[in-house]
């Protein structure tokens, strides 16, 4: 009859159970890791960089450039101030008006003809540049004839119906613009009443 030998008996009168019970849950005591990657903390730092203003090229250079064409065809705003006066023409003859210093621009000038006899008038406006001490004017009908001690020259000469408004600024914005040197203007009108207004700008 073959021996037959305890294996279990060497090991000792305690058996190992099969199973281990554990009084605690591992899983639970451990905390989660805190904080980001660093595959997040790149992807961040990507997009940060792609939002910086300084990286985007198209959008800085469309916001800050001139289009040279443009700037060319817009007009300088002027830094001077614009003066309007108006006088009644209270003599038949010539009449000072105003004068324009150096650098002035004579913006328009805009006649009336209201007078008491209801009827048109000549009128006519003149300049003339220099010593204007001396100067004498021969005048009739409301048109300067002659002129000594000086020269006169016309720049508007009409008969004016009455009740009618006559501006002279196609005629006169561009011609008398930044004047190099003093400007003075004289009316004539062949009966009185008809009125002037002007305007200046002083640079």
């Amino acid at each position: 009859m073959p021996i037959i030998k305890d294996k279990y008996g060497a090991k000792g009168s305690q058996t190992r159970s099969k199973y281990v019970t554990r009084t605690e849950n591992r899983a639970r005591m451990e905390s989660a890791p805190v904080g980001l990657s660093t595959e997040q903390k790149r992807e961040i730092e990507k997009q940060a960089y792609r939002r910086a203003p300084e990286n985007k090229n198209q959008t800085s250079v469309a916001a800050t450039s001139i289009d040279p064409i443009v700037a060319q065809t817009q007009p300088a705003v002027s830094q001077g101030s614009s003066t309007v006066n108006s006088l009644n023409i209270g003599t038949t003859g010539v009449q000072s008006l105003f004068s324009l210093n150096v650098g002035d621009t004579l913006n328009n000038i805009v006649i009336h003809n209201y007078n008491n006899s209801s009827a048109p008038s000549n009128i006519g406006i003149y300049w003339s540049s220099g010593d204007q001490s001396n100067i004498t004017f021969t005048e009739s009908s409301g048109v300067i004839t002659a002129t000594s001690g000086g020269f006169s020259t016309c720049i508007f000469a009409t008969s004016v119906p009455y009740l009618t408004s006559v501006s002279l600024e196609d005629s006169i914005q561009s011609m008398f613009k930044k004047v190099n040197k003093e400007i003075f203007f004289y009316a004539t009108s062949q009966i009185t009443g008809p009125s002037i207004t002007f305007s200046i700008t002083n640079e």
